[in-house]
Order: C-alpha cells, then structure tokens, then sequence
C-alpha cells in the first residue's frame, strides 16, 4: 500500500488568485524591497569599506524604518505612475 503525502493547506487559499495582489500585500511588497534594496547598499558599503574603496563614503552602513518606509514610499510612486 502507499502512502499518501497530504497537499498542505493554505491559511488564505484565494491567496493571488488570477495574478491580482491586494493593496496590503503590494504595500508589504514594496516595503520588502524597499529593505532589501537599502541592505544590499549597506552590505557593499562594508565591502568596499574593507577594501578601502572611495565608493564606501556614498553608502551607509546601516539603514534606519525611515529609510525603508522613505524608499518604499519612492518605489510606490515609481509604480503608480501612470505616464
């Protein structure tokens, strides 16, 4: 006899039904990026840091929920913008 390996079930099954995201989980999108995007300049800041590059004095090595919120905020428009 096999055995059956249950599919696993989803607290939200109409979760991006059809390819369309909510406003709430493009904002959560956007703020994820938005971190993302700011870690990946303070993780080349160390870098370049290290390497005692003069690109390091652009970048800072940390990032405040300003700047992510900032950015996000930047990034949203950038969406938005309908032109």
């Amino acid at each position: 006899m096999s055995s059956q390996i249950p599919t696993p079930v989803h607290a939200n099954e109409n979760h991006n039904v059809g390819g369309r995201r909510n406003p709430y989980e493009m904002r959560f999108d956007l703020l994820h990026l938005a971190k993302d995007i700011l870690e990946t300049n303070a993780h080349m800041a160390r870098e370049d840091k290290d390497k005692d590059r003069a690109t390091a004095a652009t970048f800072k090595t940390f990032y405040t929920t300003e700047e992510v919120i900032s950015t996000a905020q930047r990034l949203n428009e950038f969406v938005s913008n309908t032109r």
